[in-house]
């Protein structure tokens, strides 16, 4: 059990006497059978043939049910085949105050599950159950000491299992420590993710208004072309306006002006000129006169 010092052989040794002289209390015939499935439990066991084993103990259990030390054994090979809750519930069946050593090897034993259990603890960094199955561990060893205080196993394991609830405090208290910067960090990093979030919000924002202005240029200049050609197709199709009369027709090249005209008539005789007036201004202008016939 690496540090632990194990309750040794000879300890072994007297619980198997001591089952022996129990069985020697029973009849001759049950005596014989629990003699019989005890050895071949103790065989198996001794070549780590566990669930065998336990078959070999249940079935001695028919003949004695109530039997400290069947519970022993049985607690012995769950152990050994690292099921520590359910060997720890065997071992407490063997505890007795009216039996000191029993208590003690049982209150010992105990204290080894719990110390493995421990380890598995500290294998996956759950410090804070590591350090209450540690001093679980040292309790059961200290009632143990109380039980045989010439016992020096539980002595020896009570040390061992302090100092390592000092080492496994010391982790824990480094890992808090750890795991507090991680926290810090990852703060400083989500602050820092928020921050940079923030300020492209805030440029896409500027983004989107900067296109709504230009859009809103581009419709507004549109409005004015669209107007100003409107407007240029309302004026070509009007008439020019304003007080502005008409020019006079300017006579063609090698044609009078009226002008001319009335300048030469004024300076012909009465008669001639009206019949040059006459020829000028064709019938049905306002100005033709007929002269009468005689």
């Amino acid at each position: 059990m690496g540090w632990l010092k194990q309750m040794g052989f000879a300890t072994r040794v007297s619980m198997a006497l001591v089952v022996g002289a129990f069985l020697l209390r029973a009849g001759n015939a049950s005596a014989d059978a629990l003699r019989n499935l005890v050895s071949e439990g103790n065989r198996l066991l001794a070549e780590k043939k566990y669930d065998e084993a336990l078959e070999k103990y249940r079935s001695a259990q028919v003949e004695s049910p109530e039997s400290p030390y069947l519970y022993f054994n049985i607690a012995d090979a769950l152990e050994k085949q690292d099921k520590y809750d359910e060997a720890i519930a065997e071992f407490r069946k063997v505890y007795s105050r009216e039996q000191p050593s029993l208590g003690a090897w049982a209150l010992y034993n105990i204290g080894v599950c719990q110390y493995r259990q421990a380890e598995q603890s500290i294998g996956s960094q759950d410090y804070q159950k590591a350090l209450q199955l540690l001093e679980q561990c040292m309790e059961n060893n200290r009632e143990a000491m109380k039980l045989a205080p010439a016992d020096e196993d539980p002595k020896f394991n009570y040390e061992q299992a302090k100092r390592k609830w000092k080492e496994v405090l010391d982790a824990l208290k480094k890992q808090q420590e750890e795991q507090k910067k991680q926290q810090e960090q990852q703060q400083k990093d989500q602050q820092k993710q928020d921050q940079q979030k923030q300020a492209q919000q805030k440029q896409d924002q500027q983004k989107q208004d900067q296109q709504k202005q230009d859009q809103q240029k581009q419709q507004q200049q549109q409005q004015q072309n669209d107007q100003g050609t409107s407007q240029t197709k309302q004026n070509e199709g009007k008439p020019s306006s304003g007080t502005a009369q008409a020019q006079p027709q300017q006579p063609k090249a090698g044609e009078m002006s009226p002008e001319d005209v009335e300048r030469i008539l004024n300076s012909l005789p009465e008669q001639n000129a009206q019949d040059m007036r006459n020829f000028l201004r064709p019938p049905g202008h306002p100005d033709f006169k007929v002269e009468k016939d005689w």
